[in-house]
């Protein structure tokens, strides 16, 4: 028999104002034990209304709304308080108190606790400080902290008391990438290490893959998230199709400086990172035609921003033994060489990058394209591209920087940063390439 779910909404519906439309239409929705979900959604859809339900923060006006084991709806004080103890709540603002050190924010927590004596508070809001990685900061006021080091206060002070569930708006909103990804990784982790159900209420994409479940808010109702992230990209796809020719998106990207191009690049990559987590890729024309677009023009562009003369995408067939190339700028064929020979199939069976200054130096290096096309490579780096499973599914491979110097140090770290973005693209297409497959088989 399964568990109770901890959090079991049905038919919920609120309304700020008599006669006004309202925010929530009748949210069914049940999380359990232990569970991470993740609710997605554009602002004003109703997420933080719902969040603050669900934490008894707000009054439940129709529908039922149980939370550990109460109903809410009609529940007096006494009860709303006890649910509360049993819930952490982290917000995007932090609401710490700034006159109070990190350890003291957190004693707070405690305060109300029946199950922390008074004269273990501080030892026991030390050794969660500890679990954040912030107990050398714990006599530290908010304002002599960073963003990030806030936040993970706001952490700690959430599970100082064990709850059993944690509500969390929108965590990552006033950080960078990396301290997000590690606020949002912490809380898992502890949420994982501690049993606890999480809510999490966000608008990055970068996260979604901590979640159990993802779900997704949109005026007032809860829809499917693959149905939405299809739906959006499908207008996405759809615009492109009807305004880009081929090779026009090639002119577009050509004379974006890096720091344009890069952000570009990480917001595409960004809509195709959602197809791969819900496995929900279009299989018509004019998505597969749009792919091999922007595959190709970026694939370009990378190759003149690290000023390469040529610039070539190769795909691993397993079965065939072969890379071949899906893009090869400044070539008219398809390329095919052997997987178990040459630089890229070195770079394939090894997963490491190799940076080639003087090709014909090199006994890994395959002579027989340029004896077949006459073309004469000086130097080359070959970068591994990794799919979600961690296996190498492509080489990306750059041929002879301008002015004849060989590719620097500094040219690897760019090469692989781009790379690893382009190859998000190139997965969602070789994810697609074999769905399609899957069902033309007979």
């Amino acid at each position: 028999m399964s568990a109770e779910p901890v959090i079991h909404a049905e038919d919920v519906r609120h309304t700020y104002a008599a006669g006004a439309a309202p925010v929530l239409q009748g949210i069914t929705l049940d999380v359990a034990p232990g569970e991470i979900v993740i609710m997605t959604g554009p602002s004003g859809s109703g997420k933080t209304t719902l969040l603050t339900l669900i934490g008894a923060l707000r009054s439940t006006q129709t529908g039922r709304l149980r939370v550990l084991g109460r109903e809410l709806r009609g529940a007096d004080r006494a009860a709303l308080v006890a649910v509360r103890r049993q819930i952490g709540y982290i917000f995007q603002a932090h609401n710490l108190l700034d006159s109070l050190t990190a350890r003291r924010n957190v004693e707070m927590s405690l305060v109300h606790q029946d199950a922390c004596p008074e004269a273990e508070m501080g030892e026991r809001a030390l050794g969660v400080l500890r679990a954040v990685g912030l107990e050398a900061h714990a006599d530290r006021r908010p304002d002599q902290l960073s963003s990030g080091q806030r936040q993970r206060v706001a952490i700690a002070r959430a599970l100082a008391g064990d709850p059993r569930i944690v509500l969390v708006d929108e965590p990552t909103a006033s950080l960078d990438k990396e301290a997000g990804r590690q606020v949002v990784e912490l809380i898992r982790d502890l949420a994982r290490r501690r049993g606890c159900a999480v809510l999490l209420v966000t608008h990055d994409n970068r996260i979604l893959d901590i979640a159990d479940r993802i779900v997704h808010l949109e005026d007032g109702r809860l829809v499917s998230f693959t149905a939405a992230v299809t739906t959006d990209a499908q207008r996405l796809l759809e615009a492109l199709a009807r305004t880009t020719r081929k090779g026009e998106l090639v002119q577009k990207v050509r004379d974006l400086p890096l720091p344009a191009f890069s952000s570009l690049l990480e917001q595409v990559t960004g809509e195709f990172e959602q197809f791969l987590r819900v496995l929900a890729l279009s299989g018509d024309a004019a998505f597969e035609s749009m792919l091999d677009q922007v595959l190709e023009a970026f694939t370009r562009r990378i190759g003149e921003l690290l000023r390469a003369d040529k610039a070539t995408l190769f795909v691993v067939d397993a079965d065939r033994g072969e890379l071949w190339s899906k893009v090869a700028a400044g070539e008219e064929r398809e390329i095919r060489i052997p997987l178990a020979a040459g630089v890229a199939g070195f770079v394939a069976r090894t997963g490491r990058p190799l940076n080639v200054p003087d090709a014909y130096a090199e006994p890994l290096f395959n002579r027989r394209v340029d004896e077949e096309t006459g073309y004469r490579t000086r130097s080359l780096l070959g970068m591994p591209m990794v799919n979600a499973a961690g296996g190498v599914f492509a080489v990306f491979q750059l041929l002879n920087k301008e002015g004849g110097q060989p590719f620097d140090a500094s040219d690897e770290k760019l090469f692989s940063e781009l790379a690893g973005r382009l190859g998000v693209i190139l997965e969602t297409w070789a994810t697609m390439t074999q769905r399609q497959r899957r069902f033309r088989a007979p």
